[in-house]
């Protein structure tokens, strides 16, 4: 559980409440997820029409934006490859207050970050068996605050719960500059309940490896999320 008990408290009052805040519009001006991805491909490039851009690029590029919520889909996580937990860490080294959601069925986040298996979560959080502050945890390496899914799964997920998870959101866009939520690709069907113009999605990968990110970004199209940012990672080393 976090020890900076002033966003502890914060977080928690707001949680408690699950009050529905609007989120003030940064003095940039009215950038969404369509600026955010074209200045992420002047950090880094463009191939195809096809926004890329490393984490750092992607890092800096946000800040310069109205986008204060990220999804990322990380393709390849059975090597270590985590981009939502890459570009949370980043930002939060930017001096960003920065939260990670895991809402992946698999755990490996929390397994990265040395929590152990039995770690509440936000499936605890939602079953009411813990309080939003008991769920969220500090990154022993950064700043980065980190909620695990405690075996959340999303595709069970009902109207209800989403309203609920949208209210959790609304108390995290309060209490920090950026959210960041790492999401499974095959609850793709379900992302729609996450965005709004305030988010963006990232898809992380390694594209060395095979063309997972490409089948993943054709079935965000299909389902009518065309402003994509493609964020090549690299493999750990150790990692099958």
């Amino acid at each position: 559980m976090i020890t900076d008990q002033s966003t502890a408290s914060k977080t928690a009052r707001d949680g408690e409440a699950f009050s529905d805040p609007s989120r003030a519009q940064s003095e940039s001006g009215g950038s969404g997820p369509r600026e955010m991805a074209d200045a992420a491909a002047d950090s880094g490039g463009d191939s195809g029409g096809e926004q890329i851009a490393t984490a750092g690029e992607l890092a800096s590029a946000v800040q310069g934006t109205d986008i204060f919520r990220l999804v990322v889909l990380s393709t390849h996580r059975e090597y270590g490859s985590l981009g939502g937990l890459d570009l949370a860490r980043r930002l939060s080294a930017a001096g960003r207050a920065t939260v990670l959601i895991d809402l992946t069925p698999d755990g490996t986040v929390a397994a990265r970050m040395s929590l152990p298996p039995d770690a509440s979560g936000y499936a605890d959080l939602l079953s009411g068996g813990a309080g939003l502050a008991d769920i969220i945890y500090r990154d022993q390496y950064t700043a980065t605050h980190f909620v695990p899914s405690g075996g959340f799964e999303m595709e069970k997920a009902d109207a209800a719960t989403f309203a609920h998870l949208g209210h959790v959101l609304d108390a995290f866009a309060e209490a920090y500059d950026y959210t960041v939520i790492e999401a499974d690709a095959l609850d793709i069907p379900e992302l729609p309940a996450l965005l709004d113009e305030n988010t963006a999605v990232v898809i992380a990968g390694l594209p060395h490896v095979d063309d997972r990110m490409i089948d993943v970004a054709d079935d965000l199209r299909m389902i009518g999320i065309a402003d994509i940012v493609f964020m090549p990672m690299l493999r750990r080393q150790g990692e099958r």
